[in-house]
């Protein structure tokens, strides 16, 4: 710091010069140039008492002017003179300074302020005050705040302690002036010293040493060249790896030292060399791999050529001369060599699983065996042996065996050994399925071509790809004229009638939907022109991803069922129509003698005669039914088909069941949010199938309950849905549930009595009528019957 000198200017006012200010002025604008400092001004005599301060200096010192003047400066620095984080200021540091300060020179002092929160680092730089004939007349004191500078010195003082990476700054002179080093010894040694020179001596250079000439380097470093360098460490029984740069500092033009920074690189430097071992191995792996593929690509069953590939890769791989190859026989649990490259008889021929020997173990086992014999110090034998089974999967195969190396053979060897019989394994695998694909394609052709059942295949466009010997006997086609043409000009659906139908809607399910569509019974026309009943079963057949690709269809004649059923519904109709005519008759005179036509009745006589109507009512109703269920098998029911309103039809139905649901606390509620649009029905079977619906909900629906019938257009139908709150179906009851006489008993069902003709009636109505029915339930939840019928779409749809 440049020496500070203060004059006194003492007034030489004369008259020659009028034009200098006068004294007093000149006091005052150094006065206002003091109390606009603002850096901290004290003056000293030459005791040391504070003759002036500023402004600035107060601030600073935190402290009033009455407490500053007057006061001896060193009574003034000793009571703020350190803080928690510094070195304390003494007593004596001070007067050393004061000392050097009244005796011309100059000293600096760094003052720790407390203040409210922290402390502040207050500069003092201290310089003597001189009278123009140079004598000293005291000291200046000149305060400077710190503050922040000294935080950021403390910031970058914990990060070099801190911080992972090691630092050292040398001056132009190679002088060491920062060093944060993980070696304490370094932190000891290097500090004030020379770089170079500290780090040759023998117990430093003992664990440190450099792959290049440090001289060298700080030559390049002064040419403002970055060096990187490297270095060893020794760390107790470990060597640590360490990265050296070296960077010079440069103010302006000039070479000002240089920053080296340490990082650790021992990580980095033993995966370099662990990667430079497996690129070793690499090479000999990638020779061992290109061996596997090769053997990976036979293909074929020439099982002689395929042993004798493996067995010479086998023995070059492992550098065996003797290579044996063992299948296992199930029959007669038996070891058995299947290929060998021994001479004589080195390897047994065969091996039994009771047999304590590495061949057998390593197949019990499904692990590798290896055999070392133990022999004499210095000796060596050709005896060391390796087995590996032979595994697809869990299953085991067989096993290869290794013999007669000098040396014993390595857990990779073991591993190596393990995937060529790996790839052995798949090859016998693949020749046991393909044995099995024969045998199950040899069975599937007899199951195809002695079928008495039809058998159809069809791709996703619908033609015939599979035909066997019982489709061309029932359809009259041969197998030559099936294959290639669409299934409907093979199988020709006809009605009763005699009217073609096209089976889109099973064939959709199967292809599109992926359905099963299962026992349907369908009138087919045979090539000649023959009308023949078919029970036919469609079945979707899947890819490995699971997509359809195809279609399976079996065709059953029930020509001689449907013939038998004919004369049970013809035996039912007489039957129907004699009972019919009695039953009508009794039903007339029962109901003279209950309007008293023949005179009075008795109480009981009355009680009798009512049930005894019942009954007859009762069975009118199953005569009914059964004739219903003869005229819908023998197609006399002839549907008058028009454009039909469904509001007025249900609720004369709902008025009509209305009483015998009050009889038993149920509520029948009707939900129609918009006016419902015209259906395509016969209008007296409909409310059949609405009577039989809505009088089946009663029947089964719990006391104080609700029945809701509600509405739903959808896809050009109009669903009608009856839902209950009854004693539900279970799921095991469903299917028979619109089969004929197909009734659920529970205790619900024997008190509502029936013939389980109802349901099946309805069905064979909906159906007939282009629609369709299905029932949801849940046991003990009730259920939910539904059907839908077309809407008719020549008149307009009132919303």
């Amino acid at each position: 710091m440049a020496r500070r000198k203060t004059h006194f200017y003492q007034s030489q006012a004369t008259a020659a010069a009028p034009a200098v200010p006068p004294v007093i002025k000149i006091k005052n604008e150094l006065d206002r140039m003091r109390e606009s400092m603002r850096d901290g001004l004290i003056c000293l005599d030459t005791e040391g008492v504070v003759t002036y301060c500023n402004p600035a200096a107060q601030r600073l010192l935190k402290l009033e002017q009455n407490r500053i003047i007057g006061r001896l400066f060193l009574n003034l620095v000793d009571s703020p003179s350190g803080s928690p984080d510094e070195q304390p200021l003494t007593f004596e540091d001070a007067a050393s300074a004061l000392k050097q300060a009244l005796g011309g020179g100059e000293a600096r002092l760094v003052l720790q302020i407390p203040g409210k929160e922290r402390y502040s680092t207050v500069e003092a730089v201290l310089g003597p005050y001189l009278d123009t004939d140079e004598g000293v007349m005291g000291a200046l004191v000149n305060l400077r705040d710190q503050t922040h500078l000294y935080a950021e010195q403390e910031k970058l003082k914990a990060i070099q302690q801190n911080h992972s990476i090691g630092m050292l700054i040398i001056d132009a002179d190679d002088i060491v002036t920062t060093v944060s080093s993980r070696f304490e010894v370094l932190n000891k040694e290097l500090p004030s010293k020379k770089l170079i020179e500290t780090l040759r001596q023998p117990h430093i250079a003992s664990f440190l040493s450099f792959d290049t000439d440090l001289d060298r380097a700080l030559s390049q470093v002064r040419q403002r060249r970055e060096v990187t360098l490297y270095a060893e460490a020794a760390v107790g029984s470990k060597t640590q790896h360490l990265q050296v740069v070296v960077s010079p500092l440069i103010h302006g033009d000039r070479y000002e030292g240089a920053i080296i920074t340490t990082r650790d690189v021992t990580t980095l430097v033993e995966k370099t060399i662990e990667t430079n071992k497996m690129a070793r191995l690499a090479g000999k792996h990638s020779r061992e791999l290109s061996s596997l593929a090769e053997l990976g690509g036979f293909v074929g069953f020439r099982f002689d050529q395929i042993y004798k590939k493996y067995l010479s890769m086998i023995g070059s791989l492992m550098e065996s001369p003797h290579v044996s190859i063992y299948l296992y026989q199930p029959d007669s649990q038996l070891l058995k060599q299947v290929a060998t490259s021994t001479n004589f008889h080195e390897h047994a021929s065969q091996w039994h699983l009771n047999a304590y020997h590495p061949v057998v173990e390593a197949f019990l086992r499904r692990k590798p065996q290896t055999y070392t014999p133990e022999v004499d110090a210095g000796a060596l034998s050709d005896d060391h042996m390796l087995t590996v089974p032979i595994t697809y999967h869990s299953k085991a195969l067989g096993v290869i065996k290794v013999s007669h190396r000098p040396s014993g053979y390595t857990a990779h060897e073991a591993k190596l050994l393990k995937l060529v019989a790996s790839r052995l394994a798949v090859i016998i695998e693949n020749w046991e399925l393909y044995n099995e694909v024969n045998a199950r394609r040899e069975r599937w052709e007899a199951v195809f071509t002695f079928t008495e059942e039809g058998i159809l295949i069809f791709d996703r466009d619908t033609k015939v790809v599979g035909f066997n010997p019982a489709a061309s006997k029932l359809t009259g086609f041969t197998m030559q004229e099936a294959i290639g043409r669409s299934f409907h000009e093979v199988v020709r659906a006809m009605t009763p009638e005699g009217t073609s139908l096209a089976m889109l809607s099973p064939l959709r399910k199967v292809l599109e939907e992926g359905e099963v569509v299962t026992k349907r019974q369908q009138l087919i026309e045979t090539k000649n022109g023959q009308a023949l009943w078919t029970e036919i079963s469609c079945s979707p057949i899947f890819d490995d991803s699971g997509n359809v690709t195809s279609g399976i269809v079996i065709i059953s004649n029930i020509q001689r069922q449907q013939e038998v059923e004919a004369v049970k519904s013809d035996f039912i109709s007489i039957v129907s129509h004699e009972l019919r005519t009695p039953l009508t008759a009794i039903k007339g005179f029962l109901s003279m003698l209950l309007q008293k036509d023949f005179g009075p009745l008795t109480d009981r006589q009355q009680h009798f005669m009512d049930r005894v109507y019942q009954t007859n009512q009762r069975m009118i109703g199953l005569v009914e039914d059964l004739l219903d269920a003869s005229y819908l098998e023998s197609g006399k029911i002839k549907l008058k088909i028009s454009p039909t309103a469904m509001e007025p039809l249900i609720s004369d139905v709902v008025t009509e069941l209305a009483s015998k649901g009050f009889e038993r606390q149920i509520m029948l509620k009707t939900n129609r949010k918009h006016k419902l649009p015209l259906v395509l029905a016969d209008e007296v079977r409909l409310r059949q199938i609405l009577v039989n619906l809505i009088d089946n909900a009663i029947k089964y629906s719990l006391p104080k309950t609700e029945i809701l019938i509600d509405f739903k257009v959808q896809d050009g139908e109009l669903i009608t849905s009856i839902k209950d709150q009854g004693v539900g179906i279970t799921p095991a009851h469903l299917e028979r549930l619109f089969q004929k006489f197909g009734r659920i008993y529970n205790p619900m069902s024997v008190q509502a009595g029936g013939t389980g003709l109802g349901l099946y009636i309805v069905k064979n109505l909906v159906e007939s009528h282009g629609g369709r029915i299905w029932v949801t339930s849940r046991e003990g939840k009730g259920s939910r019957f539904s059907f839908s019928l077309p809407i008719a779409k020549q008149l307009p749809l009132l919303q």
